[in-house]
């Protein structure tokens, strides 16, 4: 079972795997150094020793390296605790019923819970329905043109000839025009559940029924 606690664990331990790693070398490399180090001075010879600015210089390098990993060390953390926080907002919604930007519409005895909204200016909304081989299996003309409302997108499940399609997953392909025949923004978006919520790189992602997957941003209410 998915839980609050196990997405934030998951996140922290790969990060630390990163930073633990990075020191673990830093390590490895600071003992050879020493180790270059001692022997060097204990061959040196006495009449031309080394010069002991380059150790100073060198040992001053390797502190720098350590105070940057150690930097990077924090900001990974920090990072962790960002996406535990990020999945915990998503898990709100787990189970929850969403209005989601969309065109796909799913159809179940008759009925979709798909709707749009229009830009001011439209004289002209029309429809079409795609199946999920490409064919576009109705067109759907005289649509509302009301702006500022979520208009219901009225399709009853038929096809152009009067003939039920089967339930399931439809696409819409909408289109709306002004006088001048020029295009107007339209939006689709649909009534769905979460079914799981997902992090992927740095952003939420849901599974909706009928096996669509949105991000989180795309989510435009929940109740």
């Amino acid at each position: 079972m998915l839980t609050s606690q196990t997405l934030l664990s998951s996140v922290t331990a790969s990060n630390t795997d990163q930073a633990n790693s990075s020191l673990s070398q830093l390590g490895d490399d600071y003992n050879k150094f020493l180790t270059l180090l001692t022997a060097q001075i204990s061959n040196q010879d006495p009449l031309e020793p080394v010069d002991s600015t380059q150790f100073v210089a060198q040992l001053a390098q390797l502190s720098q390296v350590e105070q940057a990993v150690q930097t990077n060390t924090r900001l990974e953390t920090l990072t962790s605790q960002i996406s535990g926080l990020m999945n915990l907002g998503g898990l709100d919604l787990l189970g929850r019923d969403v209005n989601v930007a969309s065109n796909t519409v799913i159809m179940e005895n008759g009925t979709n819970g798909s709707s749009y909204e229009v830009g001011p200016g439209a004289t002209e909304v029309t429809a079409n329905i795609i199946d999920n081989l490409g064919r576009v299996v109705r067109k759907l003309s005289g649509l509302s043109t009301l702006t500022g409302t979520a208009n219901p997108l009225e399709w009853n499940g038929k096809d152009s000839y009067g003939n039920d399609l089967l339930a399931g997953k439809y696409t819409v392909q909408m289109i709306a025009k002004d006088s001048a025949g020029n295009a107007v923004d339209i939006q689709v978006s649909r009534n769905a559940k979460v079914e799981d919520v997902r992090f992927h790189e740095g952003e939420i992602i849901f599974g909706l029924d009928g096996g669509e997957t949105v991000s989180s941003i795309t989510v435009k209410s929940a109740s």
